[in-house]
């Protein structure tokens, strides 16, 4: 869960077992709700599957008002050891947030 201007927003997802699945959006104005339900925060190839992860935590940008990074778990039940994590900026367009996928990027991107 995090809070950008005024409004509330937790970024979760389905379960099926180990397998990936869309992620989920939902605002409130108040943390106690009502919840409204967004749909799909991540856009493009794979957002489906949230980029084949699962949501884990937003992190709030030190020293950045506004700035969050979208974190998720990649988990792999063939080869656990091969679990990984993706760490994507959160965007927003019209005041929604929205994650997509970029190969890479910095710190910086919140300098824009």
């Amino acid at each position: 869960m995090f809070k950008h201007a005024k409004t509330y927003y937790l970024i979760t997802s389905g379960c099926t077992g180990w397998a990936p699945n869309a992620a989920r959006l939902a605002a409130a104005d108040s943390i106690w709700g009502p919840w409204k339900a967004l749909g799909n925060p991540c856009v493009g190839k794979d957002a489906g599957s949230t980029f084949q992860g699962q949501s884990t935590h937003v992190l709030p940008v030190p020293g950045k008002t506004g700035a969050f990074i979208f974190m998720a778990d990649r988990w792999r039940p063939k080869n656990a050891i091969d679990g990984r994590h993706l760490w994507l900026p959160i965007q927003f367009k019209d005041g929604k947030p929205f994650v997509a996928w970029m190969d890479k990027w910095n710190l910086g991107f919140f300098d824009r």
